[in-house]
């Protein structure tokens, strides 16, 4: 572990160099890097997956020493897979790749076996040829797969994985940060720590996660540091509390490079702000474009990509 660090205590870091374990075949492709990632909850497993345009997607192992290359159709290799999210329905898992450059979100068994692909809504808000479809990200909840179209015309829609049919929409797209209810970038998506019929949504430039009930009804706007872009949001309870990272892409501060937000997962208080680039060294690292919690050994690791360019990185708490 690097000498340098960075954060506030409890809820500082440093750089584990050593966990950089980007398998060689895909390290031509790293500078493309430009998803998330997402962990196999079942016990025993702890395996983190994430995509790679021109590559496929990586598993890394539970103790992170170790990534592993999952090959793809070759239709589906050069995409850029926005999102990489783990979902079980009709008895098996399997990911949720949302490929904001193609208007689908392709999903795919652990294996990289296409299973079925669900494209361009059907609602009326998606009927003209002029309203943009690009998928960020997902989530699964039961049987229904909430898609945000964060690049897009900012709608969230709700699909029937079982029967594959459109079933919900809400939002759509504004430039006013005090409207709630509309998004003016719908990034990232997940399901709240405690509600979790709530739906917590990642609103980018306005610096807030809006949070929703699964019929698109707003329930609460969790505000951040004025100016912070949040791509998205990932909670663990650890030592009896739960915590909030955020990956900003942006700082507040214009130019500066980018900062990793630690919160507090109820208040939404700032608990830590860690600075990979500024204080750790890490010069590719300007943008943040997703980061989660890890638990290995009795401590908190966060597992983070930058973005444009792109680079796979470990931090690990100082105890």
């Amino acid at each position: 572990m690097s000498t340098k660090t960075s954060g506030s205590e409890p809820f500082a870091f440093a750089y584990r160099d050593d966990l950089r374990t980007v398998p060689t075949e895909a390290l031509d492709c790293e500078v493309n890097l430009h998803g998330t990632f997402d962990t196999d909850e079942r016990a025993d497993m702890g395996h983190i997956y994430y995509g790679m345009p021109g590559c496929g997607i990586l598993r890394i192992d539970p103790d992170l020493k170790k990534q592993e290359l999952i090959q793809l159709s070759d239709n589906l290799k050069p995409m850029n897979f926005h999102s990489t999210k783990l979902g079980e329905f009709d008895g098996k898992h399997r990911l949720f790749l949302a490929a904001n450059d193609n208007e689908m979100v392709a999903v795919i068994g652990l294996d990289g076996k296409l299973d079925f692909v669900l494209p361009r809504p059907e609602f009326e808000q998606y009927q003209s040829e002029d309203a943009p479809y690009k998928p960020t990200d997902t989530v699964l909840v039961e049987n229904d797969l909430y898609i945000a179209d964060g690049y897009g015309s900012n709608f969230i829609t709700t699909a029937d994985v079982n029967t594959k049919e459109w079933k919900a929409i809400f939002g759509g797209k504004t430039d006013d940060a005090t409207l709630n209810g509309k998004f003016a970038t719908a990034h990232g998506i997940t399901t709240h720590h405690h509600h979790h019929h709530h739906l917590m949504i990642s609103d980018r430039p306005s610096a807030r996660i809006q949070e929703h009930g699964l019929d698109g009804e707003h329930h609460h706007t969790h505000t951040l540091p004025d100016g912070a872009w949040p791509c998205g949001i990932d909670t663990i309870e650890f030592e009896g509390r739960w915590l909030t990272v955020i990956g900003s892409l942006i700082d507040p501060v214009e130019k500066r490079p980018a900062p990793i937000y630690i919160v507090d997962a109820d208040s939404y208080e700032v608990l830590s702000t860690i600075r990979p680039k500024e204080d750790l060294g890490l010069d590719l690292v300007q943008h943040l474009h997703n980061v989660i919690w890890h638990v290995q050994d009795g401590n908190l690791f966060l597992i983070c990509q930058a973005w444009n360019p792109g680079m796979y990185f470990v931090l690990e708490r100082v105890k």
